[in-house]
């Protein structure tokens, strides 16, 4: 078969066409995948600043078009569930939405990934509503292991809220300071001062006793207030409260 010069010219265009078109899908993939990317950050950042339901708001928002954010969705609407829950004693009925997110995140097959490690904070979440101290900390500790095994080799861990950030969470909702304020400060260590984590910390501390500890804390949870989106006047206001006790005032050089 001969192949002639219009042969070869047809081929080079039909190339040049396919790496166009290949380059240009690239391109939207990426653009699509920073999208995607800032929409996450966007719902951890209102997350890390209490406003959960803002946070759910924002993965509901019709823009997030092309972005998988199941798992995220879920596990921020289980989270807000569990805390209800608790506030009803952690009956049956109070925790059938964490159950089914549960299923529903187990169903994922999700070994070792963000699912997985969605599906266990929110079974410690259950427990922890229902006081169920032991059960509780069995489950969280399931989940930090599989965050910790997964970060180990390049993997998320949890969406939005991290097991480590969780963890101090779950333990000062069970009045376990000493374990809550130790989370915080391994949570701390991943994620830096984030207002969520910070206020978690000085809370923990402040329960336990260690007044010196949690007055440095508040320190920086009032120093919040000086950003603007931060909107975490609650907070800033509890912080201001705590800092007006003597203890924290600063001690005045002897001369």
């Amino acid at each position: 078969m001969t192949v002639g010069k219009g042969d070869i010219a047809a081929a080079r265009r039909i190339g040049l066409a396919l790496g166009a078109a290949l380059v240009a899908s690239t391109l939207v993939s990426s653009a699509q995948q920073s999208a995607c990317s800032q929409l996450l950050a966007r719902a951890r950042t209102l997350a890390e600043r209490f406003q959960m339901a803002q946070a759910e708001q924002v993965l509901g928002d019709p823009g997030r078009r092309g972005c998988d954010v199941r798992v995220a969705t879920m596990y921020l609407r289980g989270l807000r569930a569990a805390r209800e829950a608790s506030a009803k004693g952690g009956d049956a009925e109070s925790l059938a939405p964490v159950r089914r997110a549960v299923a529903d995140l187990e169903a994922m097959g999700d070994a070792g990934g963000p699912a997985e490690i969605a599906s266990l904070i929110l079974r410690a979440a259950a427990a922890a509503a229902q006081s169920e101290r032991e059960e509780m900390a069995v489950v969280l500790a399931q989940a930090l292991q599989v965050e910790r095994a997964g970060g180990a080799r390049g993997a998320d861990g949890a969406p939005i809220l991290s097991a480590h950030q969780m963890a101090g969470d779950l333990w000062l909702q069970v009045h376990r300071y000493d374990e809550a304020a130790a989370a915080f400060l391994v949570a701390r260590g991943v994620a830096g001062d984030a207002p969520r984590v910070t206020v978690g910390l000085a809370r923990a501390l402040a329960r336990e006793g260690r007044i010196p500890d949690a007055c440095d804390a508040y320190r920086t949870v009032e120093r919040f207030a000086a950003d603007v989106r931060t909107v975490m006047k609650a907070e800033v206001a509890e912080a201001r409260e705590f800092l007006g006790r003597p203890a924290c005032r600063p001690v005045a050089r002897q001369p």
